[in-house]
């Protein structure tokens, strides 16, 4: 019996029917289902069989006739089907009005056929493909019961619009009889060999065993039609196209949960994910989707919040904005409370956990959200802000089991903010509450031991601190700790224990800062932390071993930040010093100010330098190291500094290390500022004498004049006055400034107090003037009293010697002994001469030639004779050989004049005349 076109859009109205399914038999398959009606397809409007199964016992048998009530109905036999509505029919329109494929299955929906289909349909309506031969020809009331005409399969009547696609499901025909047949019939259909009462229209019944075969047909069973396989179901969307099976939205949530319950996140994840776009989905279904993906999401990224938090976040605040007022709206708090939390996101994560707390004050996870929150600003050093969330666990859920969590916390940022009192009360609040939570969290113990020693309680917190050790004596850190313990008893003045501790953590925990503190702690006999001083540190120093230096060192090198590292610095500058290597100590004193401007000790490193340099500059003075005292000066500015205005000695100091260096223009410059006309007693002296002696040097006369006019009133001493002097005399004589240099020469002459060397000068200059004037009396006094003065420098061996004075005052004798013609004298000065030029001097020659001369003026002939013959042999090519051989003729010529001479025919001179008179003996013309 066919659904009539109302109740079908009823039923697609309410969304109860998911599928309707059509069967499509060929007119072959339905000749050999029913025998007797081979003219054609076996019709939905076929004949019914009026009587019942053939396997009835006759005593029970139905009579085949029929009531006159039910003659309205009417055989398949007398009125045929029509064709048109025939279910072999093998093409179903759509709704769309696209001709369906063979093979093809329209969308359908998730619900099975029979979940959706109403109970009224399911009384009333047997689709084709579940109806077998049996059930056509034994179900009497059926067979009575008037059929609607097909609407949708009319012909030329269109389908009602809005109808959904139907799968179509191609069915096998079932012989008569068989198991399939039996499975497959319509409840309404009793199997056989049992009792069924049939309702008969207008009320009759027919009761009886029902058999298997039908009376009043044809014995011939027809033959069993082969069975056929199952065709697979396709579903199509509105235009024809394949889509794939639509999922069941409760069945994949049910799936998905029971993987999230076996924490199988990952597996869980993308189903819920394709689930949330699944638009069939109630509300509270979406509710759980939307929960359920930020559960994954949050255990799959606990081990990395960081990266997890975006999609943590939005997930969270997905699910919590779908449905302000679901129940799990506090767990959507708490969740994006921790995940900024976990993130270190302190603004926002309290702006939720603070919602969270007071909009549902009574959550149990408030606890939790102020515990994290709390550790998190702790974390992040808010201490003050760490102990509000902790003091609100503690004053409003005391029987969280965040309690005891908060409580430590709570214990911890009081202790960051030195609030040691209130410390001590939360600290033994956990020791009564919790009596062995130290041993789970020694850390406890190590708490409470600070916050003793903070309260000045040093023995609790020593039994504190031995207790943590031995807790957990492997811990990192306890070498500090065993340090810190070891000043404990060093102030406590207990020696022994402190010498005990400092050697254990020495021997136990080598190469470490606190290791290497311990050696200084021992090495300096005590505990000598910032601020220190030097009187203090002398003392220490003065007791110490040589070792300590090396202790210094190393602890220096061990860190640069720590503060026993630091000061360890500026304690081996004040080594140095103690050491007086006072040029050491300014260096790292200077290194320590520099590194560390803003450290507590800078003043006690600046006295330092002070100090040193004081005492470096004092001995630079006496050993006249002015280079290593102009070094201190341009490498300290504060020693700069501090000194101010330059005083006297130490711009001589520096002038004496600038003339060192080699830098004379600016040494000249700082010492011109003693030239003044009052001299400095001090560095007056040392001032003029650098000037003087550079311009004596330089031979810048016209400066030693001025020098002398503006030093002429100073004080000078005695020594250096006559320096001074003669500096000037010199001067005034190189100058040519004849007046004065020759007044300077007569004093300076006579004075005996002057070196020796300025008085045979003084006298040598006198020497030359006489002789300038022509003096011959003078000018042979001076110069022999020059000769007397040089030489005995010269015997002397002084620096001071000049031989070429001496020869200078002889020449000049020689020739004032012939004018005056003293020729002995003159020969005896030459003879004198001899030793300052030997034979190999380019002055031997004329010498020589002078010798000859004087000889001859002397009447001795021969000998001045010889000693031209000598020259002509021994200098030929000389100009003074020239004048010997031009001498000898006229030596010849004398001689033959005299043989014709009357009364010298034989060459002899005259009797009565000596040969000293001879006219041939007169000196040579000049």
């Amino acid at each position: 019996m066919l659904l009539g076109s109302e109740v079908l859009l009823e039923c697609c109205a309410e969304g109860q029917i998911a599928d309707i399914w059509f069967s499509s038999v060929s007119p072959a398959v339905a000749a050999e289902a029913f025998p007797g009606h081979s003219d054609g397809p076996q019709s939905i409007l076929g004949k019914v069989n009026p009587g019942g199964p053939e396997s009835w016992p006759e005593d029970q048998g139905l009579s085949t006739s029929i009531p006159a009530s039910s003659a309205l109905t009417t055989s398949a036999s007398d009125t045929p089907a029509p064709k048109t509505s025939a279910p072999a029919d093998a093409t179903a329109q759509s709704s769309s009005g696209q001709q369906q494929q063979p093979g093809q299955q329209p969308k359908s929906s998730r619900q099975p056929p029979s979940s959706q289909q109403s109970p009224a349909v399911e009384q009333s309506t047997v689709a084709p493909s579940q109806t077998t031969p049996e059930q056509q020809e034994g179900t009497a009331q059926q067979a009575a019961v008037p059929l609607q005409p097909d609407v949708a399969a009319q012909p030329g009547k269109p389908q009602q619009p809005g109808v959904s696609p139907h799968a179509v499901q191609q069915t096998a025909v079932v012989p008569q009889g068989s198991a399939k047949g039996d499975s497959t019939a319509s409840p309404s259909t009793p199997p056989a060999g049992t009792e069924e009462t049939v309702n008969i229209k207008e009320g009759k019944q027919v009761s009886g065993k029902v058999k298997d075969t039908v009376v009043g047909v044809p014995s011939k069973d027809p033959e069993p039609e082969p069975v056929k396989a199952e065709r697979p179901v396709i579903y199509v969307d509105e235009q024809g196209n394949p889509v794939p099976k639509p999922v069941d939205p409760a069945a994949v949530l049910a799936e998905a949960e029971r993987l999230m319950a076996e924490r199988k996140y990952e597996e869980a994840l993308p189903q819920l994910e394709e689930l949330k776009t699944e638009p069939r989905l109630t509300a509270e279904q979406r509710e759980r989707v939307l929960y359920a993906i930020s559960d994954c999401l949050w255990a799959h990224y606990a081990d990395n919040p960081v990266a997890g938090f975006e999609p943590i976040v939005a997930s969270t605040s997905e699910a919590m904005n779908a449905n302000l007022r679901s129940l799990r709206v506090p767990d959507a708090l708490l969740r994006l409370g921790l995940a900024n939390v976990n993130v270190g996101n302190l603004a926002d994560a309290g702006g939720y956990i603070v919602a969270l707390y007071r909009r549902y004050p009574d959550y149990p996870g408030v606890a939790q959200g102020f515990t994290a929150l709390g550790k998190e600003q702790a974390r992040q050093h808010q201490d003050a802000r760490a102990e509000q969330s902790f003091s609100i666990v503690l004053d409003k859920y005391p029987e969280s089991s965040f309690l005891q969590e908060a409580s430590v916390g709570l214990a911890n940022a009081l202790v960051a903010q030195k609030k040691y009192d209130k410390a001590h009360v939360i600290l033994d609040f956990i020791s009564k509450r919790w009596p062995r939570y130290y041993i789970d969290d020694p850390s406890f113990v190590f708490l409470q031991a600070r916050n003793e020693e903070a309260r000045n309680n040093l023995q609790a917190a020593l039994s504190l601190y031995w207790l943590y050790y031995n807790l957990v004596p492997g811990q990192q850190g306890n070498d500090a700790m065993l340090f810190r313990m070891a000043d404990m008893y060093s102030e406590q003045g207990n020696k022994m224990a402190a010498h005990f501790l400092y050697d254990l953590v020495k021997r136990r925990y080598p190469g470490t800062s606190f290791a290497i503190r311990s050696g200084l702690r021992l090495a300096e006999g005590g505990i000598y932390d910032s601020p220190i001083d030097y009187e203090t540190m002398r003392q220490v120093f003065a007791s110490a071993g040589a070792g300590l230096p090396r202790v210094y060192a190393d602890l220096a090198a061990a860190s640069k930040i720590t503060p026993e590292s630091v000061l360890a610095r500026l304690k081996e500058a004040m080594w140095l010093y103690w050491s007086n290597r006072y040029t050491e100590a300014m260096g790292k004193a200077a290194d320590f100010i520099d590194n560390y401007p803003e450290d507590p000790n800078v003043p006690q490193a600046r006295e330092l330098i002070w100090h040193a340099f004081q005492k470096e500059l004092a001995n630079s003075m006496a050993e006249k190291n002015y280079g290593r005292i102009l070094i201190l000066w341009n490498g300290f500015p504060l020693v700069r500094e501090r000194y101010g205005n330059i005083d006297p000695g130490m711009r001589f100091a520096l002038a004496q290390g600038l003339m060192e260096r080699g830098e004379e223009s600016g040494a000249l410059s700082m010492l011109a500022g003693f030239l003044k006309p009052t001299m400095d007693p001090n560095y007056g002296e040392a001032a003029f004498t650098e000037f003087f002696n550079r311009y004596l040097k330089t031979g810048q006369w016209s400066k030693i004049l001025d020098l002398g006019k503006l030093v002429a009133a100073w004080p000078l001493n005695p020594q250096l006055r006559n320096q001074l002097d003669y500096a000037l005399a010199l001067s005034a004589q190189n100058l040519n400034l004849n007046a004065p240099a020759l007044a300077m020469w007569r004093k300076l002459a006579n004075n005996k107090d002057i070196p020796l060397y300025q008085r045979a000068y003084a006298t040598y200059f006198l020497a030359r003037d006489a002789e300038m004037r022509k003096d011959i009396r003078d000018s042979y006094n001076l110069y022999v009293k020059v000769i007397e003065l040089f030489t005995k420098l010269q015997d002397e061996r002084s620096d001071k010697a000049d031989p070429q004075r001496i020869k200078d005052a002889m020449v000049a004798l020689m020739d004032i002994c012939e004018v005056g013609n003293r020729i002995p004298e003159a020969l005896d000065w030459v003879h004198k001469y001899s030793a300052y030029a030997p034979q190999s001097s380019p002055e031997y020659p004329g010498l020589r030639f002078r010798e000859a001369r004087l000889y001859r003026k002397l009447g001795d002939a021969s000998r001045a004779q010889a000693l031209l013959e000598e020259l002509t042999h021994s200098y030929p090519d000389s100009p003074f050989g020239k004048a010997a051989m031009a001498e000898l003729r006229t030596f010849e010529v004398s001689r033959d004049l005299q043989s014709y001479m009357p009364g010298g025919s034989d060459g002899q001179p005259p009797r009565g005349e000596s040969a000293q008179g001879a006219p041939g003996n007169a000196p040579a013309s000049q």
